[in-house]
Formats: structure tokens, C-alpha cells, sequence
């Protein structure tokens, strides 16, 4: 899956990768129960003034079932309008979900899409862009987006007893993939919750020159309590933001069986910009 004339730096490329990974981090569904449909929901903060960044509202279908469904409105700060929006499909392989993500006030997109002839990776700038796809190579196991949250819970035995681990990760935006690495770096209580904080990185020496970004996770059920780091949301300026992104246990709900809910999620609009508070 190698693009011709590219060539991997420690700056852009790694940031990148580190935002790239931030997306399915931010996607991991709780543990409420298999088969269920449910609703939760992250607020973004910046680090320092703690000002509202923007939310995300994640609706999930079938929640650990082969064909579970997700959908995530990324929610101006206003909370009236929805900007982005990703959608997933999960089959076989737990950690390699299909998705779409397109943000609306650019028309950015990228995802990954089952074919005939295998998994294809794809990518767009803007809206007026040119769609760029390569193949997913078939000897590889790679983690796509909120496949992540399945790695963990694989391998939480090996992350609580203080183990490295290490996985490739798919980053469209270079339809190539990088090596990444995870390792739990301390406890502390969340909402009295007891939770392990894991803290994830760039694998080789690029890693030692970049941000890492520390995920916690309730040691009760491995759900998803906090974020903290580079996100996949660009500002107006293009660049990534960074954010401390916390998901109330209160709002962990349960859905109506059937779908309904998520399915209207993807009839809501993106707007092309966000409105003032």
C-alpha cells in the first residue's frame, strides 16, 4: 500500500498520525450490554480555559454484534448544529471497521470500504478534490479507526500487568499505515470509578519527538471515561486541535431496539460553518 513520492518526516506525517489515531479513540462504545442499541456522549474542552470546543454525539446499533452500526455527529459548540459526521460498519474482524468520515466546512473525507477484491482505503481534501484510494494489504491486520477499542479489550490483560504493545494502524490521509504503541501509565479515579490511564504513541524514534495522548479506561468494563490530546478536528486554520474530551457516565443511555435513531442521525445536515454560541 505504498504511495509513490512520498516520504515520511518526523513533523507533519507524525502529527498526522497521532490526529489519525485520535478518531477511534474518541469512538469507543461502552460496555452496556451485547446487542443493544445506546447513546453517549463527549464534550471537548480546550487544556487550558476549558472552553467548549465542540461535542460529539455517538449513536451505536447492535453494540458487539457482527453488523453493529455507529454514528458520531460531531456537534458545534453551540450544540444546534452537527459540522461532521462518521459513520461505521462492522463485520468479521472487529478491529478493521468500515467507516466514512466528512467534515462539512470543508468537505474533507477519508474511510475505508470493503470490495470485491478486498479492503480499499480512501481519502479527499476538499470537496472539488480529486479521490485518492489504494488497496489494504491482505497479510496485514490492521486497526481501522474505532477498531481500536476492540485491540484494547484484547489486550487488557497484557496492558493492566505494565506490557508494550504495539499495532499498525491505518492513516488515510497517507493510505499507508504506521506502528504504533500502547502501554498503561498509571491509575487514577474517574467519577470514583477506578480507571487505567494508557498512554499511546509513535513507535521508534519519530515517537520520541511528538505529543503522546493518554486514553482512560474504567477497570470495571473498559469503557472510555477520558481523552486527552491532538484530535482529528481541525480549527479554521487547519490545524488540529487538542483537547481534554470527557464522557459523562449519566449520559450512557440505552436506545429503542431497531435502528430508528441512528438512522435519523444521518439525515441531519453539516453545516458549512459553525455559528457563534
Amino acid at each position: 500500500m505504498a504511495v509513490s513520492g512520498r516520504t515520511m518526516t518526523q513533523g507533519r506525517f507524525g502529527v498526522q498520525g497521532l490526529a489519525m489515531l485520535a478518531v477511534f479513540l474518541l469512538l469507543a462504545a461502552p460496555s452496556l450490554g451485547r446487542a443493544a442499541d445506546l447513546a453517549f456522549t463527549g464534550y471537548a474542552r480546550d487544556l487550558e480555559t476549558k472552553q467548549l470546543l465542540y461535542v460529539e454525539s455517538h449513536f451505536v446499533r447492535n453494540a458487539g454484534q457482527k453488523g453493529e452500526s455507529r454514528v458520531v455527529q460531531y456537534r458545534c459548540a453551540n450544540g444546534t448544529e452537527t459540522f461532521a459526521r462518521k459513520e461505521l460498519s462492522y463485520g468479521e474482524v472487529r478491529e478493521e471497521p468500515e467507516f466514512t468520515f466528512i467534515d462539512g466546512r470543508s468537505g474533507y473525507t477519508e474511510g475505508l470500504r470493503r470490495t470485491a477484491s478486498g479492503p480499499m482505503v480512501f481519502q479527499r481534501d476538499a470537496t472539488n478534490a480529486l479521490v485518492r484510494e489504494a488497496k489494504v494489504p491482505a497479510n496485514v491486520v490492521i486497526v481501522s479507526d474505532a477498531g481500536f477499542d476492540e485491540f484494547v479489550r484484547k489486550h487488557w490483560n497484557d496492558l493492566e500487568a505494565g506490557k508494550t504493545v504495539r499495532f499498525p494502524f491505518l492513516i488515510p490521509s497517507r493510505l499507508d499505515f504506521l506502528t504504533f504503541k500502547v502501554k498503561k501509565n498509571r491509575e487514577e479515579p474517574i467519577e470514583g470509578a477506578a480507571s487505567s490511564v494508557i498512554r499511546l504513541n509513535l513507535s521508534g524514534v519519530i515517537g520520541w519527538f511528538l505529543p503522546y495522548i493518554e486514553v482512560s479506561y474504567r477497570k470495571s468494563d473498559q469503557v472510555l471515561m477520558r481523552y486527552k490530546g491532538l484530535t482529528n478536528i481541525r480549527n479554521a486554520e487547519g490545524e488540529n486541535l487538542i483537547a481534554l474530551i470527557e464522557f459523562p457516565a449519566k449520559e450512557r443511555r440505552t436506545l429503542p431496539a431497531g435502528g430508528a435513531a441512528l438512522e435519523a442521525q444521518k439525515a441531519v445536515p453539516l453545516v458549512a460553518r459553525c455559528a457563534g454560541p
